[in-house]
């Protein structure tokens, strides 16, 4: 259990990593390309509040796994507590670290202003000054200037590597309890693992957030969920039958 889930999250660790090695950073938005609007609609399945029908989704392309409804419900349970534990832990962080984004900091050096003025206005307002900026920036399509209109919170670490991983991660734990071999269950990870690997790629793209931002998250993911599935094994909460 703990072999896999850790290999799953070392794979969606190689995004920052290699975003590092060949030395990427986001230069704005000059050079978008089709790929990176379908990568925003990617990454608003992770946004509020069409990140509660993710999970809804989710909720249910899990129900085969499981042997009964009743075990499907009960996981359904760990699903949303595992959620919103990780998403807790997020919250918490960006209060605690309070770390600008990267279209936040172009914001802040093309209008003459600090980071730290920038947060200081009451979300509303940090709304209006994004759109304000964009106004007149023709490379940044509208589309995305409306995306960073609603991301106007901090960039440490990133809710959407998070919930994408966490989701990952379940669908690995679950499926390795109930049968990895299953052609459902390779089709779920399969599927899940393609979306998360793409949700990261995303949030560089779109100028979200910091690689090290990426790799954290992964890691605050993979603890949580680690310890979710070691208090169930132990409890033997799920079991195959």
């Amino acid at each position: 259990m703990l072999k896999r889930l850790s290999l799953y999250t070392f794979l969606l660790c190689l995004v920052p990593i290699f975003v590092w090695i060949f030395s990427w950073k986001w230069a704005g938005d000059a050079h978008l390309t089709q790929f990176d609007q379908f990568l925003y609609w990617l990454t608003e399945t992770g946004s509020s509040p069409y990140a509660l029908i993710t999970c809804g989704v989710f909720a249910l392309l899990f129900a085969p796994i499981f042997p009964n409804r009743k075990k499907w419900t009960l996981a359904v349970i760990v699903m949303a507590l595992a959620t919103c534990v990780t998403q807790g832990i997020k919250s918490v962080s960006k209060t605690v670290f309070a770390e600008p984004r990267p279209f936040v900091i172009e914001l802040a050096e093309k209008s003459g202003v600090s980071t730290e003025y920038f947060y200081d206005h009451p979300r509303q307002q940090r709304k209006l000054l994004v759109n304000q900026f964009y106004a007149d920036k023709s490379e940044t399509p509208a589309w995305l200037s409306r995306h960073r209109e609603h991301e106007t919170g901090y960039s440490f670490p990133s809710g959407h590597t998070i919930f994408a991983v966490t989701w990952l991660l379940l669908a690995v734990g679950f499926t390795e309890i109930y049968g990895r071999c299953k052609t459902s269950s390779k089709i779920l990870v399969a599927t899940t693992f393609l979306w998360a690997l793409l949700m990261l790629v995303s949030r560089l793209r779109l100028g979200m957030h910091h690689p090290i931002d990426l790799l954290v998250s992964s890691l605050i993911a993979w603890m949580i969920n680690c310890s979710v599935f070691w208090y169930l094994r132990k409890k033997a909460i799920f079991v195959k039958e």
